[in-house]
């Protein structure tokens, strides 16, 4: 499916709907709200803004309720943060995964603006034996055909919940968050994958003993072909090409620019490197634009083709932990954070 709705997106699911992020926009370091990728379990829930509610409950049950003007009262906190659908580049496996076929635009980074969620943390009575806190969403729905309606819901370890830059945000590039994606409230997680940013917030619940949900037990689940598992959490080190396209053509011995992004969960970019000839030789590329903890890292290579023909595209990048991205994704079974250098075929003509 390649339509593109109104807004701009690719459009890769209905019902709900899923789209991805346009080729042109991904050169940008800021993306359009409009143009931001769009991902959802369930249909769009009604919200209410003087209705709404964030309910707060502590390890006994005791229960703090926020408005969104409470929240809103709270300490704000902005931070730049780069999200990725954890599906992103699922296309791109072979044999293929269940799930959207997303090719390289389920990623998208905005300016975010809210509360740090340890404001609404420090109010709650959290004992010693919390060792998470609990989210709800708004949004509601049957996850699979045997399974009863349930909300969206996903927990958090009790330090990265109180970790400063773990967001409440209502703020999306300076605008009021859209309903797509969260309105009024979203949790942020910056560095991890976006299935943790539970939308349409409406409940927090510190808990004792680990959660296990489908969205975080069964379905969000990195499994192996040979039999080992681990849970989708951080984002892997990764960059892509954003120019020259796939097939574009380009004149020989004419200077061109090629670009891209770069990002690593939690963990700054180090350097990137492209190779012109399908991986047999590697060269570092400048890293350009601005350079924040969460948010992608754009990078520029300036290359004179002087041979006509097929080229083949690559990039790579390597983290400030040195951790670099490989070439190929290690292929799972439901087709999640798939990282490898993604290869970009031009034609240089003479």
């Amino acid at each position: 499916m390649n339509d593109v709705n109104a807004s701009g997106l690719k459009t890769v699911g209905t019902e709900p709907y899923v789209g991805e992020t346009p080729q042109i926009a991904l050169g940008s370091w800021l993306t359009p709200n409009p143009l931001f990728y769009v991902r959802s379990q369930f249909d769009y829930p009604d919200v209410d803004e003087k209705s709404w509610r964030l309910q707060a409950t502590s390890r006994g049950g005791q229960r703090i309720t926020f408005s969104l003007d409470d929240i809103r009262q709270l300490p704000k906190h902005t931070l730049p943060v780069t999200l990725e659908c954890a599906g992103n580049n699922r296309a791109d496996l072979n044999p293929k995964a269940p799930g959207n076929q997303f090719d390289n635009g389920a990623v998208s980074n905005a300016v975010w603006s809210g509360t740090s969620l340890n404001s609404v943390l420090s109010s709650m009575n959290l004992s010693e034996d919390v060792v998470e806190i609990l989210f709800e969403g708004a949004d509601i729905g049957s996850p699979t055909a045997d399974k009863d309606p349930e909300p969206y819901l996903r927990s958090l370890p009790l330090d990265l919940a109180r970790h400063q830059d773990t967001l409440l945000a209502y703020e999306m590039n300076g605008e009021t968050l859209s309903l797509e994606h969260g309105y009024p409230v979203r949790l942020l997680v910056p560095g991890w994958y976006g299935m943790a940013h539970v939308k349409w917030l409406t409940k927090i619940t510190a808990l004792t003993k680990p959660f296990s949900g489908y969205f975080q037990g069964e379905k969000y689940v990195l499994k192996y072909e040979d039999g080992t598992e681990k849970p989708v959490q951080e984002m892997q080190v990764k960059s892509a090409i954003t120019s020259p396209g796939e097939n574009e053509s380009l004149k020989c011995c004419t200077d061109y620019h090629m670009s891209g992004n770069a990002w690593s969960g939690r963990t700054g970019i180090a350097k990137v490197e492209v190779s012109v000839d399908c991986g047999n030789s590697w060269i570092e590329a400048e890293l350009t634009g601005p350079s924040e903890q969460y948010s992608w890292q754009q990078w520029n290579y300036k290359w004179t083709p002087n041979t006509p023909g097929e080229h083949t595209l690559l990039s790579r990048a390597t983290n400030s932990d040195g951790e670099q991205q490989p070439l190929k994704a290690v292929w799972n079974e439901l087709g999640y954070a798939i990282n490898g250098s993604k290869p970009i075929k031009i034609i240089v003509s003479p």
